[in-house]
């Protein structure tokens, strides 16, 4: 395409580690930028439809972000140490401890309990991750990679948003990473090599349901759901964050593969970021048939991907 996209995105949890790893005494001119650390934690590979009792939901990605961060880290040849369950209380005291001594990664946070974003109140469940810098009695101060630095909220705030309870995929409540550090030298194309196979599985992952699907069938599902009466859950979540985030999703991904001699791959995934991007505009305007077209046409290419990543 020419023109690298730079601009504001959802990619919270790889602009949280990114700046964890800076911070942590990570070389600013070795460490890759977000889209790159987003490829690596394998989430721009796959598809995910969620048949719940609400209503269907997609993610036009792997289907763990959580599981995503330590694959990211394996790949770079970094660590950390985590800690998730517990009180509210024990999560406090650890969060307190570990910040002492170095930037603490949280999350899964509910976006919906954040009280400094204006937005709140709208994406209620939603999954979010930022970066923790002090706790200074009650109050935090975070960096929120969603456009809020040296953001503050009351410790009993945190504990809220932080318990998660809407979050499927988390290990339990208040997730916390901290104490990163180098465990070996990995060269950018040892972490490309490491991904591959994981981005593949990512692809080929289908549940089977009877809640969760993946691969092509994922999107063929939703494509059907488009061809009915749409829920309202379900056309905000593809016009304010699905839809635009897989178009962006769509472009690293072209570019990774291109670092990694997959050109053919390549071309697949950056085709496939011109249909989101279309699909984006004929959903804004409600045309959920054009926009179910495009989607099959978005299976079909999945396809051919998972056909020439396996080769």
């Amino acid at each position: 395409m020419g023109v690298i996209y730079t601009g504001n995105g959802t990619y919270c949890y790889s602009d949280s580690l990114h700046m964890s790893l800076l911070a942590s005494g990570a070389d600013k001119r070795e460490l890759p930028g977000p889209g790159f650390l987003e490829c690596l934690t394998t989430m721009p590979f796959g598809n995910t439809y969620l048949r719940l009792e609400e209503g269907p939901l997609v993610f036009f990605s792997g289907p763990d972000p959580d599981r995503g961060l330590r694959r990211a880290l394996g790949a770079l040849g970094w660590s950390c140490d985590e800690w998730y369950g517990g009180s509210g209380e024990e999560a406090l005291e650890r969060l307190r401890e570990a910040v002492e001594a170095g930037p603490v990664l949280a999350g899964p946070l509910d976006m919906g309990y954040l009280p400094y974003n204006p937005e709140a109140a709208y994406v209620r469940g939603v999954d979010h991750f930022v970066v923790v810098l002090e706790v200074i009695g009650d109050q935090i101060l975070l960096h929120d990679p969603a456009g809020y630095p040296c953001a503050v909220m009351d410790a009993a705030e945190l504990l809220e948003a932080w318990r998660a309870d809407a979050i499927d995929y988390k290990r339990g409540p208040y997730t916390l990473r901290s104490g990163f550090r180098r465990v070996e030298e990995v060269r950018r194309e040892e972490s490309i090599s490491r991904t591959l196979p994981l981005a593949w599985e990512n692809v080929e992952h289908d549940p089977g349901g009877p809640v969760a699907y993946g691969g092509p069938r994922a999107l063929r599902m939703l494509a059907g759901d488009l061809r009915r009466e749409m829920p309202p859950v379900l056309v905000g979540h593809l016009t304010h964050f699905a839809l635009p985030l897989a178009a962006r999703r769509g472009l690293d991904a072209a570019r990774f593969l291109r670092e990694a001699c997959r050109e053919e791959a390549a071309g697949i995934l950056e085709g496939q970021a011109r249909l989101f991007g279309e699909a984006q505009y004929l959903a804004v305007r409600r045309r959920w048939p054009e926009v179910a077209a495009v989607v099959e046409r978005l299976a079909g290419m999945e396809e051919e991907l998972a056909g020439l990543l396996r080769g």
